[in-house]
Order: C-alpha cells, then sequence, then structure tokens
C-alpha cells in the first residue's frame, strides 16, 4: 500500500472507477487494473476483487445493538467495586447478591428499580468491560494498584479489612477476608 493514500482515498477511487471497469473491454480493463494498482498499491489479485465487488455504500452495515448499561448502572457499578475494595469481575459477581442489600440497608447505595437487576444479573466479564476506564486511570495516575517490583507484593501488603493464609490450587497464597452479616448470620469472604 502506499503510505500517502488513506484507505478511504483507496475506496473513494475504487468506486469512480468500479461502474467502468465492469463495462469496459479486456485491453481497457487491463489498462484501468495497472493505473489502478500503480495508484493504490494493491497487489493485482486484491485490485480485481474490489473492482469486482460491491460498492462500499450498497454494503449492508452491521446492526449496533444498543447497551444495556448507561452510566448510572456504571455509576452504581463503580460503587459496588470500591465498597469491595476493588475486586475483579469475577469475585464481585460472587459478592453482588450480599453487597447490593447492605449498602442499600446503610444508605450508602439507592438504585432504582431499573437499576437492581441489571447489576445483579450483570456477568463478571460486563464487570470487568465497565470497570476497565475506572481501574485503568487509577493504574495511570499512580493510585489504586500496588507495586508489582517483587513477587506476592499485593497479597502480603496490609489490608484494613484482614488477611489469612489459605491454601490455593497449587501453592499458598495470601487472601484478602471480609467479615459480612445478614440479619443474624455471619460470613467470612475471601477474595
Amino acid at each position: 500500500m502506499h503510505k500517502g493514500m488513506t484507505a478511504a482515498a483507496r475506496a473513494e477511487l475504487a468506486d469512480a472507477i468500479r461502474s467502468r471497469y465492469a463495462a469496459a473491454g479486456a485491453k481497457e480493463k487491463r489498462k484501468m487494473l495497472d493505473q489502478f494498482i500503480a495508484a493504490t498499491g494493491y497487489h493485482e489479485k486484491s485490485a480485481i476483487r474490489i473492482l469486482n465487488g460491491i460498492p462500499a455504500s450498497k454494503r449492508s452495515h452491521s446492526r449496533q445493538r444498543a447497551s444495556l448499561y448507561d452510566e448510572a448502572v456504571r455509576a452504581a457499578l463503580i460503587v459496588l467495586w470500591e465498597a469491595s475494595d476493588r475486586v475483579c469481575g469475577k469475585r464481585l459477581k460472587a459478592l453482588l447478591p450480599i453487597l447490593v442489600p447492605a449498602l442499600e440497608r446503610n444508605g450508602h447505595l439507592k438504585p432504582d428499580a431499573q437499576i437492581r437487576p441489571k447489576i445483579l444479573s450483570m456477568s463478571a466479564a460486563t464487570i470487568d468491560r465497565l470497570l476497565r476506564a475506572p481501574r485503568n486511570a487509577g493504574r495511570l495516575s499512580g493510585q489504586g494498584e500496588l507495586s508489582r517490583s517483587r513477587a506476592g507484593a499485593s497479597r502480603c501488603a496490609p489490608s484494613p479489612i484482614g488477611m489469612i493464609r489459605r491454601q490455593a490450587a497449587w501453592k499458598w497464597t495470601w487472601w484478602h477476608t471480609v467479615e459480612v452479616s445478614i440479619g443474624a448470620a455471619t460470613f467470612t469472604v475471601w477474595f
């Protein structure tokens, strides 16, 4: 490809030549093809495919799906993420059924009737996707993530919610703990 010609300019040139190329004879097609290749830098087979193809304006565009989660849902999710000490999406997904009613009871979160079911039905991947911007903003400003200069730095850092040492799948590691009270029952949650 020629560096001076943008993709939009190449598409515009192809649209201008395409109808004449289709109506031309073999010798004229060869001349037009050589000129098109010289101008765009396409390989010969690619140029033929483009000139014989459907114009860009007539191509069907894929329909963009409307977003299910608006800024109100994202703001409520950020409050929940901060309250859970910025855990990952999978762990936050598991905490949401416990965390949402607790924060509602204490007045820290007041979601609308439409927002609450959206938050509770959200997948872990969607949670991670919606939290990407605030998570990256903390990294760029020097806040949020702890130093990764030595192995286990984030796991061994002091935490106001407590630490225990548990065996993970293949090694011993540090886990954060939180005491969660629901009615008369108290649970210890590891994350």
